[in-house]
């Protein structure tokens, strides 16, 4: 035997297996890396129309006069009028805080020469916060503020209530559950349609909720809102 040529074909032979090898396990790489990537993403929706639980309503109201005790005057009595009021309407004492208040001296602020001065040295405003669950009660106290108008309180302009919903973690559940439903009815419709069917559940990611007024005229009503990202394998 011709032992320098046998030696060439056996390590030729190794060499094709090893080869061979490589190309099998490079193969599979690669198929496995190409399943991987067939996946669908989806997004799911869930909205849901809740009423507000909270209601904030500062009312604000001003002073004015040349003296300090005539100010005083003025907010002591504005502010048991407003306290007054507010209980007359339902709400209860522990719902209500009366603020500090705030002065403004006027013989203090530069003018000009020629600028006669204010009729008022002291300007001040305090308010009333009212912080209540009884959501339902604010919109016709509201309605009647006018009658702490005609009783000599001058409310400022933007004494407004907001309402609030702190009652997500109520909700939250159900919600992402029909949201992450509508996402996999939204992905089974896309496999079908590309004549494949769907696999496990890959990946999901919960989005921000969004809590918004349901309109303007309306703001004690709240529109919430979850989108959820979902990628389902396909086969």
């Amino acid at each position: 035997m011709d032992t320098p040529r046998f030696s060439s074909a056996l390590s030729a032979l190794f060499l094709a297996t090893g080869l061979g090898a490589a190309g099998f396990f490079v193969g599979n790489g690669i198929s496995g890396r190409n399943a991987e990537h067939r996946t669908i993403s989806v997004k799911g929706l869930s909205e849901k129309e809740v009423p507000a639980s909270i209601a904030i309503w500062s009312l604000r109201y001003s002073a004015s006069g040349n003296t300090i005790q005539e100010i005083n005057g003025q907010l002591d009595g504005n502010t048991k009028a407003v306290v007054s009021f507010l209980k007359e309407r339902g709400f209860d004492e522990k719902e209500i805080a009366v603020q500090p208040p705030s002065l403004n001296d006027l013989s203090l602020v530069p003018r000009e020469k020629d600028v006669p001065p204010p009729p008022f040295r002291f300007t001040a405003n305090q308010s009333v916060l009212l912080r209540t669950a009884k959501v339902d009660s604010i919109k016709s106290a509201r309605a009647a503020s006018s009658s702490l108008i005609a009783s000599g309180v001058e409310l400022s302009g933007d004494s407004e209530p907001n309402f609030i919903f702190n009652r997500l973690n109520e909700i939250k559940p159900g919600m992402i559950q029909e949201a992450t439903k509508n996402a996999r009815i939204a992905a089974d419709q896309f496999a079908r349609d590309s004549q494949a069917s769907l696999g496990k559940l890959r990946h999901a990611n919960q989005g921000w909720f969004q809590i918004e007024n349901r309109d303007p005229a309306t703001p004690e009503q709240k529109e919430v809102r979850v989108v959820v990202d979902v990628q389902y394998e396909v086969k």
